[in-house]
């Protein structure tokens, strides 16, 4: 695990697009899984990090703009484009 203290200075990754019929934090989830090769049941709670509930509120209107935060040991950016960038 590692975490990147300029993600923005950085090329992520892994970058992804949240799927029409998936939730933002299941994007976060797998994404991160997959940088880190690991089942996503191996990873802890995405609430340890961030509520799903907010994050999937601030993306579910016409917002612009992006949140950062650490999950896992990883910077994680989701932007209002439906992006989830890892890094």
């Amino acid at each position: 695990m590692h975490t990147t203290p300029d993600a923005a200075a950085t090329t992520p990754d892994l970058s992804t697009t949240v799927d029409q019929t998936d939730s933002v934090a299941e994007t976060v989830v797998r994404a991160v899984a997959a940088v880190e090769d690991d089942p996503v049941e191996a990873l802890p709670p995405l609430t340890t990090a961030v509520d799903p509930d907010a994050l999937a509120a601030l993306f579910g209107t016409e917002t612009v703009g992006h949140v950062s935060f650490t999950y896992y040991g990883h910077t994680v950016v989701v932007s209002s484009a439906d992006d989830v960038a890892v890094y």
